[in-house]
């Protein structure tokens, strides 16, 4: 009877043994899918840091190459107005002279040459080669002198946007602006007037003055929108706040 008491409780403990293992093998199967479940979770963590970070990366790429796009938008049109400035007094000398756009020869290059040693064109020239030079103080002063004795040429407008573009370029925005407002003012039918109200947008951009620089690029491409400077100064508002 004791032997059978025993075998049972023997029996029972088996019992009791192997449910306890049974089940504790669910429990450790849970414990290591939850172990992947967060191993996976720092990876996705970690694809996302890498993501925010390449798209962060690509966005002062793409800002960087805007601004040196810009800076050579400017610069090619500062270097089309010298061209146009140039080509302007060289039409005069020519229609002075009576001479055609041709490839002048040697006797007739002399006779220029003379011309303009003798003609109002050598004070506006030499102000015009110091401001190519960066001499910007010295170009001011020989454009002003220009302007005082002769205030009423076909080249007095021009003299009087570059004597705005020296103060631009010497990052005298309040000067500059009140320049090129006398290119708009004294000259309303010259060909600068629309360059001048351009450059008095970016003084003002360049001051801070937001809302005021918007309303003369406004103007750029309200007024004159198959000029050169009407797609730049679109761009130049789009871009501010």
């Amino acid at each position: 009877m004791t032997k059978q008491i025993f075998n049972w409780v023997g029996l029972v403990l088996l019992i009791i043994l192997c449910l306890t293992v049974s089940s504790c093998a669910p429990t450790w199967h849970f414990i290591r899918k939850g172990t992947k479940i967060d191993s996976l979770e720092v990876y996705v963590k970690q694809i996302d840091s890498l993501s925010k970070l390449q798209t962060k990366l690509i966005y002062e790429m793409n800002a960087d190459l805007s601004t040196e796009i810009e800076n050579i938008r400017e610069e090619l049109t500062r270097l089309k107005a010298k061209a146009d400035d140039n080509q302007e007094q060289l039409n005069r000398v020519f229609q002075k002279l009576g001479i055609s756009q041709r490839q002048p020869s040697p006797q007739e290059t002399v006779t220029i040459r003379r011309t303009v040693e003798l003609d109002p064109d050598e004070l506006y020239n030499t102000a015009y080669l110091d401001y190519t030079r960066g001499d910007y103080d010295v170009a001011i002063t020989g454009f002003r002198q220009y302007l005082k004795h002769f205030p009423d040429t076909e080249l007095s407008d021009n003299a009087q946007y570059w004597i705005g573009e020296c103060f631009y370029s010497k990052k005298l925005y309040p000067d500059a602006i009140i320049e090129f407002e006398k290119v708009i003012s004294q000259y309303p039918q010259g060909n600068k007037v629309v360059a001048a109200i351009y450059k008095i947008g970016l003084a003002y951009e360049s001051l801070g003055e937001n809302k005021k620089a918007k309303e003369y690029y406004k103007r750029v491409f309200d007024n004159y929108p198959n000029s050169t400077e009407a797609n730049l100064a679109k761009e130049r508002y789009r871009a501010l706040p």
